[in-house]
């Protein structure tokens, strides 16, 4: 009897520290000076990390006037879809984990990629360097006082983010938010802020998910199962933090 005790006791423990370590509870962090730089020396100790293999590591902050984020990523196919996709900093203003204001970058357009392919040097080349050196601005869209669209890299909002190869090993990057461009009601109110390594299989899960609705009694269009995707990816590419921002 006491030997099934411990072992209930054993197994209750386990469950509990698999139940803590699936739960994640990313915070905003308190406020410090920041330079959009892309060296992330004021970050070192701040990062949360996302798995054991430190694949990538991020971390959001803000002061009165912006929204910070820093990101180390090491994972090199993570590497090569962001500075191919992008990486997306989303807020919804509404505290939910949905779309809402969203800056991207890297955003090499398809002129650009179709001129690399077509380079006779790109064997030669560097190509996550090539691609963050020839983006052409900031993918921006559903602020309240930005325009949809490429925003240049010398805006008037304060809009920046810079991305570098760090020994060729590493990709930092940095970026600021303007708070007044979210067009927040009240500054005190609880925020939703998605960090992603935008990727192939992102974009095709959202692409199912807003298909029109044309199903039939038992799921999927005209009756049939849904389509599914199988994630090829062993760590998340994405992450939320809800929550509000420091006050001032």
């Amino acid at each position: 009897m006491k030997r099934i005790t411990i072992f209930s006791c054993l197994i209750f423990a386990c469950s509990s520290l698999l139940a803590q370590k699936k739960k994640e509870n990313y915070q905003i962090l308190p406020s410090f000076p920041v330079k959009v730089d892309a060296q992330l020396t004021e970050w070192n100790g701040k990062l949360n990390l996302i798995d054991a293999d430190s694949s990538w590591m991020f971390g959001v902050s803000n002061d009165a006037e912006y929204i910070y984020v820093a990101m180390r990523i090491k994972d090199a196919v993570l590497q090569q879809d962001a500075v191919r996709n992008g990486i997306i900093i989303n807020v919804n203003t509404d505290g939910k984990k949905r779309d809402g204001a969203q800056l991207i970058f890297p955003v090499p357009d398809s002129e650009t990629l179709r001129a690399m392919a077509n380079d006779e040097n790109l064997p030669n080349m560097n190509v996550r360097e090539e691609l963050i050196k020839r983006s052409r601005g900031y993918g921006v869209k559903g602020f309240s006082r930005i325009v949809d669209g490429r925003l240049s890299f010398d805006n008037t909002y304060g809009v920046q983010a810079v991305a570098k190869l760090e020994g060729n090993e590493i990709l930092s990057y940095e970026s600021k938010i303007p708070i007044s461009a979210l067009g927040l009601k009240d500054p005190k109110q609880t925020l939703g802020i998605q960090v992603m390594i935008n990727n192939r299989f992102a974009q095709l899960q959202k692409m199912l998910k807003n298909q029109p609705s044309q199903t039939g009694r038992y799921g999927g269009m005209y009756g049939r199962p849904a389509p599914s995707i199988k994630n090829p990816y062993k760590m998340k590419t994405d992450v939320w933090i809800v929550g509000k921002l420091n006050e001032q």
